[in-house]
């Protein structure tokens, strides 16, 4: 019979994905498998995934430190609270936990989804011709084409396709 562990553990409990905009308490159980009562810190460190730059500051995660205590064969919780900002799609996390002379330690990368949706719109611009015709995109005109109190809408691209036989 052969058991493998180690005498601190930690085992992070991280989502399978973030979405931009996510308010979440990041949480983790630290394991003592060892003898005794072990108390100490674990720490919880964000970067961006494809520069691998500390960001844990645009997440507000506001200590990378928090302290534990667990009797022997027993766990404790351990939690930070965070918010998922815009325009990062990758984020890896790292967490490590030490006591005595124990440490453990995880680093994975988790996705990030956008909550943007793409609308396209499109309407006909009937023309003759030899004709001269003059139309207003009113739609476009009232969106503001940036962020107004209370909307969330984004102008993304605006392309003009005309064809002499649309079918």
């Amino acid at each position: 019979e052969i058991v493998t562990q180690k005498d601190l553990m930690v085992v992070p409990n991280a989502p399978r994905f973030f979405r931009e905009g996510d308010k979440m308490n990041f949480s983790a159980k630290v394991v003592n498998m060892s003898e005794e009562t072990l108390s100490g810190e674990a720490q919880l460190v964000f970067m961006d995934a494809r520069t691998m730059q500390d960001i844990s500051e645009l997440l507000q995660l506001n200590t990378i430190q928090s302290t534990f205590e667990t009797e022997k064969g027993s766990s404790a919780e351990v939690s930070w609270e965070i918010q998922i900002p815009e325009g990062i799609d990758v984020i890896t996390y790292r967490i490590s936990a030490s006591a005595d002379n124990f440490t453990d330690g995880e680093e994975m990368a988790i996705p990030v989804l956008s909550n943007r949706m793409l609308v396209t719109e499109s309407m006909p611009l009937p023309i003759n011709g030899n004709e001269t015709k003059s139309y207003k995109f009113n739609k476009l005109v009232n969106s503001g084409g940036s962020k107004k109190s209370g909307s969330t809408l984004r102008n993304h691209k605006l392309t003009l396709e005309f064809s002499s036989n649309p079918t």
